[in-house]
């Protein structure tokens, strides 16, 4: 995981699933993209309220695991 800039693009994750999967966050000024990717691919675009939801409904089941 690596927070990468490119000009005004940010790169804040890239996490690989399995081998042909892989999810990455971007950001550039104030849209913020998502896509996951694997055999079939899903992009999507989310507002800085609905990332922050996001995070927290991954992180709230990931720290339960622990």
């Amino acid at each position: 995981m690596a927070n990468e800039q490119d000009g005004y693009h940010w790169t804040y994750c890239r996490i690989e699933i399995d081998k042909p999967g892989a999810i990455i966050i971007e950001q550039m000024d104030d849209e913020i993209s998502i896509a996951i990717a694997s055999v079939v691919g899903v992009y999507l675009q989310v507002t800085p309220g609905q990332a922050r939801e996001l995070s927290l409904s991954l992180a709230l089941p990931a720290e339960n695991a622990e």
